[in-house]
């Protein structure tokens, strides 16, 4: 059958301006003064607490074998028509190592918080960074890590108005964990021994302003 070519047209996101921001802490909590306990409006490693194993929760913890991020979909708005505010849930799937003949386990942040985890600070309020306005926040069972963007901060033409769509990726993620000592900081009451787990989680973020576009192209049809 002969296939004929006929103009065809197509929507297409065109980029117009773009934001980059590599090695970005998304999962962190809020710096306190020591003294004052103040907050300092400063990333700092989120603080847990993982009790041990055994019986008696004897068994420290060893090291955290792997670590995987679960990500949700981003959401966006338009702020006051000059700042781009981005929303990113996740989960946290950690692949622990106790010390008692090399036992593992899969915990699930934030769903195993209060069941074989504590934290230093209550993540359910909003943790807050300011060097570039970001918060990272417990919601349900889920984390919520937010940045708002000035338009100047952008690379390129951003479109007047609101007649364009974001994009938001944030890839090659990577973590840094630091184990520290045991404490009775644990679940339970009166707390059950735990170890000190200091986590960091990083990511690039990439987040793009595009317009929807119609191309025409000359296509075949039968």
């Amino acid at each position: 059958m002969e296939k004929n070519r006929e103009p065809i047209n197509i929507l297409i996101n065109r980029t117009k301006a773009r934001f980059c921001e590599r090695n970005l802490q998304i999962f962190f909590q809020e710096k306190r003064d020591p003294v004052t306990g103040q907050r300092l409006a400063v990333k700092e490693p989120v603080t847990l607490f993982i009790d041990n194993a055994g019986t008696f929760n004897e068994y420290p913890l060893e090291c955290i074998e792997c670590v995987e991020v679960q990500l949700g979909n981003p959401s966006w708005s338009f702020l006051c028509d000059n700042r781009i505010k981005i929303s990113i849930p996740f989960r946290i799937f950690l692949l622990v190592k106790f010390s008692d003949q090399g036992s593992y386990e899969l915990i699930l942040l934030p769903d195993d918080i209060g069941v074989k985890v504590t934290t230093l600070y209550d993540l359910s309020e909003k943790q807050i960074s300011r060097s570039l306005y970001q918060t990272m926040q417990r919601v349900g069972n889920t984390f919520v890590y937010t940045i708002i963007i000035p338009v100047d901060r952008f690379t390129g033409f951003v479109p007047v108005g609101q007649d364009f769509t974001v994009i938001a990726r944030l890839t090659n993620m990577t973590w840094n964990a630091e184990i520290g000592e045991v404490c009775f900081c644990g679940t339970g009451s009166p707390p059950a021994p735990a170890t000190r787990v200091d986590l960091s989680i990083f990511y690039d973020l990439l987040v793009q302003i595009a317009v929807e576009q119609e191309l025409t192209v000359m296509g075949e049809v039968e």
